[in-house]
């Protein structure tokens, strides 16, 4: 009986002690799911034109039909000459070029900024979610704060100390210039860059287009066609 009971303490020991040494690895999750598109086609229209935009119109008449689909929504996105910067100093020199300065992190939130530029001061103040403000932000006092009216010299002085206190950093993650194509029209140094937007076919696929410019008209288009997977 002794010796049935130290072979049974013994066997419990060697199944404890491989039990001690075995490793169990940790469950690795797949990888989230891509979401991507597949290029199924490309176009060069040099004769014609791309839904209602002749190749040969002038920028004013190609600009109105862009316009109208924005306002019908047909154009998801319309792509403005824009430059992204990660550093207040590269924005010194530069705001005086552009229409819009935005400031967001990473990626885009509801609380992002939107700073309107005109006349060589701050027109306009507004949140991503639409929401008007007379200063940014809003809980400093208007010495610090960026203000509907400042000079473009004292708002480059407020970005610079904003962007070095914790609470408002974030907000400097992503800094873009934008300038509106209506502008572009009659500044020479812009009007030869093509003119970018995605416009929706359908639910799963999407043109992506370029127009591309020469003396102030419709030179030719390439559109990509995309279908969504």
């Amino acid at each position: 009986m002794r010796k049935t009971l130290t072979s049974l303490c013994l066997l419990c020991l060697l199944v404890l002690a491989a039990c001690t040494h075995t490793n169990i690895d940790p469950v690795t999750p797949g990888p989230d799911p891509i979401y991507s598109a597949k290029l199924v086609g490309r176009d060069s229209i040099a004769n014609g034109a791309y839904r209602g935009i002749a190749i040969g119109s002038s920028t004013t008449e190609a600009f109105s039909v862009l316009e109208q689909y924005r306002d019908q929504k047909l154009v998801s996105y319309l792509g403005a000459i824009n430059t992204y910067f990660s550093n207040v100093t590269d924005l010194k020199d530069r705001l005086a070029e552009f229409d819009w300065l935005v400031l967001d992190e990473s990626f885009d939130t509801e609380s992002g900024i939107q700073i309107q530029l005109e006349a060589g001061q701050v027109k306009a103040i507004t949140l991503n979610n639409r929401r008007q403000l007379t200063q940014w932000p809003e809980s400093i006092s208007s010495s610090q704060a960026i203000q509907v009216g400042d000079k473009l010299s004292l708002l480059y002085t407020k970005l610079e100390s904003l962007s070095q206190q914790a609470a408002y950093a974030p907000k400097f993650e992503r800094m873009v210039l934008l300038s509106r194509y209506s502008y572009a029209l009659y500044d020479p140094k812009k009007a030869g860059a093509p003119w970018r937007f995605i416009y929706r076919n359908q639910a799963q696929s999407f043109d992506g287009v370029e127009i591309h410019l020469q003396d102030k008209k419709v030179q030719y288009i390439i559109v990509n066609r995309f279908e969504e997977r």
